[in-house]
């Protein structure tokens, strides 16, 4: 075991070895992961996808993206940039949606990345967790160098407009994680036994994000919630809940990778509901049968056009952007008052705060 500071600076047992972790669960085994997914928040399901796709997906990435000048969407700060490089010459700007990255130069990652999030046995275990017959992609992520990335829940950002905790996201590993690479982590039964912070008010993405961040930390420390770092082997999927609260530690050994897929689906006749405030309509496509949202598709003209007006303006392209978002807040904190309602899925918020706590597995705290 490797033995990490938490966010909150509790030690943190990181398995380094399958052995050392829980066994978890396979797709032959759906009701058992359900059980444990819904009691837990997460769930890890071993050898999900094949090898020959992940490999297929780093050598695609290695051929036409890695050395590609074009500028890209990013998970970091959500601006066009390009590629940036760590001192162990891995990608430090993580791709935000690889589904809306351009055909004619990147296609062959594009695809290779959908191959995985669609895949049938992808799809198959998404619904069975997600309790529906069908499911659909609507963001994506490609990780190479450890992110570091701060507590937080996926509600915060978007969610199910059906009901806060019907989204789903997972953590698909390329390669046999590290234990020092900055592992994923969770915070098992977090989506019961923690309130929803709500995107609102000091708290709110356009200005209150920094205040968010130190919430979510007090928060967990308030409620006392653990933390787990699963093992994770290529072909390997970590499932977790909108409302579990999660992120990932930062680099603890030189010269690793986490090269990893982030995705986050909805039941198929869901919509996303994004900062607690709007529905986001999204232009879907299909791939693998499986519905896949496309939010900035560089195959359309005005989304390239777009990018290379935030690429090289990124200042006031920020500040349009930041502007609107406020602008969104706004009008919907508005309409709240006026209706008297804490608007949508808070019936289900106040129910999971006094819902009963489940007992946490020992071997993961």
């Amino acid at each position: 075991m490797l033995e990490a500071p938490s966010p909150t600076g509790t030690v943190l047992r990181v398995p380094e070895t399958p052995t050392e972790d829980a066994a978890y669960f396979t797709t032959e085994e759906p009701d058992e992961a359900r059980a444990y997914y819904d009691e837990y928040g997460y769930v890890v399901l071993r050898k999900v996808v094949l090898p020959s796709l992940c490999s297929r997906a780093l050598e695609a990435f290695d051929r036409v993206g890695r050395f590609s000048r074009i500028p890209m969407l990013r998970q970091k700060n959500m601006r066009y940039e390009r590629h940036t490089f760590s001192a162990d010459g891995y990608l430090d700007n993580p791709i935000f949606n690889v589904q809306d990255l351009g055909s004619r130069a990147l296609g062959p990652f594009r695809n290779a990345a959908l191959d995985i999030l669609t895949a049938p046995r992808v799809a198959e275990a998404v619904a069975v967790l997600l309790g529906c017959s069908r499911a659909k992609l609507i963001q994506s992520m490609f990780f190479e160098a450890p992110a570091g990335t701060w507590a937080h829940q996926d509600s915060y950002y978007q969610d199910s407009a059906a009901g806060l905790g019907g989204g789903i996201a997972g953590w698909y590993a390329l390669e046999d994680i590290d234990a020092g690479a900055g592992r994923f982590y969770v915070c098992p039964g977090s989506h019961r036994t923690v309130p929803v912070i709500r995107n609102t008010g000091t708290h709110n993405f356009a200005t209150g994000h920094d205040n968010y961040r130190d919430a979510m930390l007090e928060t967990i420390r308030r409620h006392q919630v653990g933390f787990t770092a699963p093992y994770l082997a290529a072909g390997d999927v970590l499932f977790w809940n909108s409302l579990t609260i999660h992120g990932s530690l930062p680099a603890s050994r030189k010269g690793v990778s986490r090269r990893s897929f982030t995705a986050h689906y909805l039941r198929d006749d869901d919509a996303m509901l994004q900062f607690h405030s709007r529905i986001r309509s999204q232009r879907m496509t299909s791939y693998n049968g499986l519905q896949v949202g496309m939010l900035h598709d560089q195959d359309l003209m005005r989304n390239r056009l777009v990018r290379g007006a935030a690429f090289h303006f990124p200042a006031q392209y920020m500040a349009l952007r930041r502007a609107a978002l406020r602008a969104v807040l706004a009008q919907r904190a508005a309409r709240r008052a006026l209706q008297g309602i804490a608007g949508a899925g808070q019936d289900w918020a106040d129910a999971s705060k006094s819902g009963p706590k489940p007992p946490l597995n020992p071997s993961l705290e």
